[in-house]
């Protein structure tokens, strides 16, 4: 396992877990105007409309990256599933782009 192909699909899955999470935040409060007490303004339901959209899009290239590292590793699969849950569990990329960072920087210093 070489460096550098290593180190490119973790700065790829860095910048789209951040991405990803940062749209699956802003969708998650989208949907608080649905709450009984919120009212929001119509142009509100088309904006957040599109972000929603925006986020699948997204969240299919998050998986395509994850994808790629996931199999220049030797993790389990589990760990696969845990990182393609990353894109629809609110804040839990933050966590697991820290998380992987963490190892892959571990498993190349050794």
């Amino acid at each position: 396992m070489t460096a550098e192909p290593l180190d490119g699909r973790l700065a790829r899955y860095r910048v789209m877990a951040i991405i990803t999470g940062t749209f699956l935040v802003i969708v998650f409060l989208g949907l608080l105007r649905y709450l009984p007490a919120v009212t929001a303004p119509e142009w509100l339901d088309t904006a957040f409309g599109v972000v929603a959209q925006l986020h699948g899009f997204i969240y299919i290239v998050y998986l395509i990256v994850s994808f790629m590292l996931w199999s220049k590793t030797s993790w389990k699969m589990s760990r696969l599933f845990v990182m393609a849950l990353g894109g629809v569990v609110p804040l839990l990329s933050f966590y697991l782009e820290r998380r992987v960072t963490r190892d892959v920087a571990a498993s190349l210093s050794q």
